[in-house]
């Protein structure tokens, strides 16, 4: 008898254990190492084994095992048919799609990152560095700029405004900043088509359900208005944290609350066509659309593309009294409730530049 129970215990041992064993390999291989959808340029060069490939994978965060990763690519025998070149991971693919993405490389595709923040004519320079193609038919920095410029795409998208103040640039905004893979035979519009979509991706359906109701730090909104916030706090909030993101975005919806000026000076350095030096007296001056400091209310139009920090920053910001707000010589944005304050801490801290 006691030897039969022995049985049953080892027996029943053996099952936990396979049991567990299942369930790492599955955890592994088809659980993505995140839920959060981010985008990841990954590069095979020609050569690499499918364990230093493993490595890489691990040291960017897309997959949680190297011992799982190596024997999964040999029981399916996916090593020797990984190609090389550039690809677009992301961090909510599972092992078993990177395997799979692994093996459809086209060496003629390269991977561009868009930072946050920027105006579609410094992409447009970024794409004209990277040189997409093969010479001399390179994708051109303006064929991207007229490829952008296209108003049809409004009739393709919902989100994008149908009739836009920007007449250079009228969808400003929208041209999702992230890490995309560039196909030369798609071409410019290829690569703005990418943009659009991963914005209608980001920009989620429960985003625009929040948006449409009132909080406690913000009014009602509509896309266009949010994105035009969200393009001044990415060209504004010096430190790129959620905290000061989300503190300059109220500053922003404290002063249309009581109609005053938002004095942005970056809105009216893109209305000059530049990032840098900051305004003259004289150009504060200037009767310019953008001249936040002379009229009220918003901007014309966003005055670069912001990223999904900062548009979350506006969707949720924090309720605070905050009408004014600083960087100083340190880099640390101070934020004030009133005149005198701001103006003592300027004499006490400085501002950055100054």
């Amino acid at each position: 008898m006691s030897r039969l129970i022995a049985v049953i215990v080892i027996l029943a041992l053996l099952g936990f254990g396979t049991s567990r064993a299942i369930d790492w390999w599955n955890f592994n291989v088809n659980t993505p190492v995140s839920s959060t959808s981010h985008n990841v340029p990954f590069h095979v060069d020609p050569g690499e084994t499918p364990s230093q490939i493993g490595t890489e994978l691990y040291d960017q965060k897309l997959i949680r095992n190297t011992i799982a990763w190596d024997i999964y690519e040999r029981v399916t025998n996916a090593g020797p048919k990984f190609q090389y070149g550039d690809f677009k991971l992301n961090t909510n693919m599972s092992m078993a799609q990177i395997v799979v993405e692994l093996q459809h490389g086209r060496p003629n595709e390269k991977t561009i990152t868009f930072p946050e923040g920027f105006p579609l004519r410094y992409q447009a320079q970024l794409v004209e560095q990277k040189k997409f193609g093969t010479a001399p038919n390179y994708i051109a920095g303006a064929d991207y700029l007229k490829a952008a410029q296209d108003t049809g795409w409004a009739s393709l998208y919902s989100f994008l405004p149908k009739q836009s103040s920007n007449t250079a640039y009228p969808f400003e905004g929208f041209l999702f900043p992230d890490t995309y893979l560039v196909d030369p035979a798609a071409g410019a519009r290829g690569l703005v088509k990418e943009q659009l979509d991963q914005f209608n991706t980001v920009f989620t359906a429960d985003w625009r359900a929040q948006i449409a109701q009132a909080t406690s730090a913000r009014p009602a909104e509509d896309i266009n208005s949010i994105v035009i916030l969200a393009s001044m706090v990415d060209r504004e909030a010096n430190n790129k944290t959620a905290t000061d993101r989300g503190n300059v975005c109220s500053v922003y919806y404290n002063r249309l609350a009581i109609n005053m000026p938002l004095g942005v000076d970056a809105t009216l350095l893109y209305g000059l066509g530049r990032l840098s030096p900051e305004p003259t007296g004289t150009e504060l001056a200037m009767d310019n659309p953008y001249n936040t400091r002379k009229h009220a209310g918003l901007p014309p139009s966003a005055i670069s593309n912001p990223g999904r920090d900062a548009l979350n920053a506006c969707i949720n910001p924090p309720k605070t009294n905050y009408l004014f707000y600083f960087t100083d010589r340190q880099g640390t944005t101070h934020f004030e409730t009133n005149q005198r304050d701001f103006d003592s801490d300027v004499q006490k801290y400085g501002t950055s530049g100054s």
